[in-house]
């Protein structure tokens, strides 16, 4: 969706974060929405770059009301990591990121002291390698 959907969508924004990232808060459902950075969107071919310039990449929550293959956050990593083959950790201040293809998404965790503490979903496009997976962390963390 476009940042202009995610807007009308999420209606009961609380506030909004960095340049490419807005925070939507729905009374206990926290949801987390980010947008390519122009750094981000120069990894891909033109055609792609156009499809996903201002449109939602990433979307994350830490409501327990929402899964991803059974995982809700404040599950441990460990029963996490039993459902989700996840890549090696990402360690960004005092968090671990975690990534695995979910169907033609890639699944995020946001674990601290093995307990996940957010999970989300990120475009594929985006996060195909360990680098890109790096520089897509870090431009949302």
């Amino acid at each position: 969706m476009t940042r202009t959907q995610a807007r009308r969508a999420f209606t009961h924004s609380s506030r909004r974060g960095k340049r490419y990232e807005d925070f939507f808060c729905l009374t206990p459902i926290g949801v987390r929405v980010g947008y390519a950075s122009p750094a981000q969107l120069e990894l891909l071919p033109k055609q792609d770059r156009q499809q996903l310039q201002a449109r939602v990449v990433w979307a994350s929550t830490a409501s327990a009301y929402y899964t991803i293959r059974g995982i809700r956050p404040g599950a441990t990593f460990a029963s996490a990591r039993k459902r989700l083959r996840t890549g090696a950790a990402f360690h960004i201040g005092l968090n671990d990121w975690y990534m695995a293809r979910n169907g033609a998404s890639t699944a995020v965790l946001k674990v601290r002291h093995g307990i996940v503490e957010e999970i989300g979903s990120a475009n594929h496009e985006l996060t195909k390698s360990r680098n890109a997976q790096r520089s897509f962390i870090k431009s949302f963390s």
